[in-house]
């Protein structure tokens, strides 16, 4: 079967990326770059729109970078903290006591040593008509879910999914294959119920893992984006191993409508081509 095919050469293929050397290395420099939260990332955004790895001065140097003569750094909020014991528990405690402001720097700030590169997500090339056909059954899909979709700006993201307001928006930035597997990607969310606050890597890891399925079911190959995204997300196979299950569901309940061909009027035609 098409599904089962496509599940094993996403696991296969998934595999060969997260053991390789070069994403070993990778990862051991993302380990080694500070995470912020979602204040700060807002106001590295707001001061540097297209930063994409920041960090402080001196961190960029020990990873063999040094910012450039005349770089103005961008502005974050620093926790003072200080370590306490919990009288009833015994177990140590951090506690912020104040905010300060620390300074960091892009990437693109900074010279010296090339960081290793995570693996290219390549776009899907050119506009088929299968591609265009799953496009819209996957729209009007969504529809007889009671999602309203539509084209609009996303950059830099290609899509989202905003549950409370029961909404999908696809970059109007993309079109044809590449459209189309976006929705897929964003069907996928609707579908497993995904909402604000699961972990990213494992809604994004699910998202895409189904995205890549469910095209591979009517003869589109995703892989040279759905690999390397979901290895970026997950960076390790056991994410993906944990989250099979809820992928082959959200696949096969978008491919078992689609197949049927039911549509919000009853009248979308079904995939009568023997693809099992």
């Amino acid at each position: 079967m098409r599904v089962r095919a496509a599940l094993e050469t996403l696991e296969h293929g998934l595999d060969a990326l997260l053991t390789s050397d070069a994403f070993a290395a990778y990862l051991r420099v993302m380990a080694r770059l500070p995470h912020y939260s979602v204040g700060n990332l807002v106001l590295i955004h707001v001061q540097q729109p297209t930063a994409s790895l920041v960090a402080g001065y001196r961190r960029w140097q020990a990873l063999g970078r040094q910012v450039k003569r005349g770089e103005q750094g961008i502005r974050i909020l620093v926790p003072h903290t200080f370590r306490t014991t919990d009288p009833e528990t015994d177990e140590e405690q951090v506690i912020v006591r104040r905010f300060g402001v620390g300074t960091v720097f892009d990437v693109a700030q900074t010279e010296g040593a090339p960081l290793p590169e995570p693996p290219p997500v390549r776009r899907l090339d050119g506009a088929s008509d299968v591609g265009m056909r799953l496009f819209v059954d996957l729209w009007d899909y969504l529809g007889t879910a009671g999602m309203s979709v539509a084209r609009e700006t996303t950059a830099p993201a290609n899509g989202y999914f905003r549950p409370a307001a029961r909404h999908v928006g696809i970059g109007e930035h993309l079109d044809g294959d590449q459209a189309t597997k976006t929705l897929a990607h964003e069907t996928a969310h609707v579908v497993a119920g995904h909402t604000p606050g699961m972990p990213e890597r494992e809604v994004e890891t699910v998202a895409e893992a189904a995205a890549f399925v469910i095209l591979a079911r009517y003869g589109l190959d995703s892989r040279e984006y759905s690999f390397p995204y979901i290895a970026r997300w997950a960076q390790d196979r056991r994410v993906l191993q944990r989250n099979l299950d809820a992928v082959r569901r959200v696949s096969a309940t978008v491919i078992a409508d689609l197949d049927v061909g039911a549509g919000s009027n009853g009248t979308r035609t079904p995939w009568t081509e023997d693809l099992t």
